[in-house]
């Protein structure tokens, strides 16, 4: 069920940019509109979860301030933004949008991500908290990612006025991103042999390993180790809480 509720979210917050871009004729200015709002309910969805997960619980992996942290890199980042996003549209582009598509477009993506929120809700007790913290890390991720891609659309839009190619390339990768996050995570123990040569011939130029003997394997192993630890602790059920 829970891979199943990623699947559908991922298919249907993507379907709406992809048929509204490619079979809507939506313009860009709605496009943005729709890719910051889409950010700003993902994140406050995810929040959902997690608060729903700590009632549920009671993971350690929630204390010392787990939401609130996830809220204030996400929501704040998103408002700011949108700050910015909203003096530009209004003032440079406002024809640029259209309110039709943009509620259209909200009302498809609010029903996607509502559903999917459901449906997580129905056994989130059952959650790992690694599920939770899967899920935060995507959401922070993809949050930066996708305000990068909307600043950078946003200015070609205004000064190049050719922004089509820009936003057909970002709306197939964004969906790509989205159904390649529900794949397995490559997580080796032992670090590739190119990039351990790598890393010891660089300790060894900058006087590095002088410093510090560990080579970068050791290095590697003992970070897995200490985040297998960690990740271990997070999953303990807090007495009392």
């Amino acid at each position: 069920m829970n891979r199943f509720s990623r699947v559908f979210l991922a298919g249907g917050q993507n379907a709406v940019p992809v048929s509204g871009w490619f079979l809507g004729g939506w313009s860009p200015g709605t496009m943005l509109a729709l890719f910051w709002f889409e950010n700003l309910v993902l994140s406050v969805f995810i929040a959902a979860r997690i608060a729903a997960h700590w009632t549920a619980t009671r993971k350690r992996g929630h204390e010392n301030g787990f939401l609130k942290n996830f809220l204030v890199a996400s929501l704040v980042f998103t408002l700011a933004h949108g700050v910015f996003l909203t003096f530009i549209l209004g003032s440079m582009v406002p024809e640029s949008i259209n309110r039709q598509d943009v509620v259209s477009g909200i009302q498809w993506m609010l029903g996607a991500q509502v559903a999917s929120l459901v449906l997580d809700l129905w056994r989130i007790g059952n959650w790992p908290f690694a599920e939770i913290r899967r899920r935060t890390e995507w959401v922070l991720g993809r949050v930066v990612a996708v305000h990068l891609v909307i600043l950078l659309g946003m200015f070609l839009f205004v000064w190049m006025g050719q922004p089509w190619w820009f936003f057909s390339v970002f709306v197939a990768l964004k969906a790509m991103i989205d159904i390649g996050s529900l794949l397995p995570q490559w997580t080796p123990k032992k670090p590739p042999a190119w990039m351990a040569r790598g890393a010891n011939w660089m300790d060894r130029k900058t006087g590095h390993r002088q410093r510090s003997p560990e080579t970068f394997e050791q290095f590697w192993e003992r970070t897995e180790r200490e985040q297998a630890a960690q990740f271990a602790r997070d999953e303990e059920v807090v007495e009392g809480a």
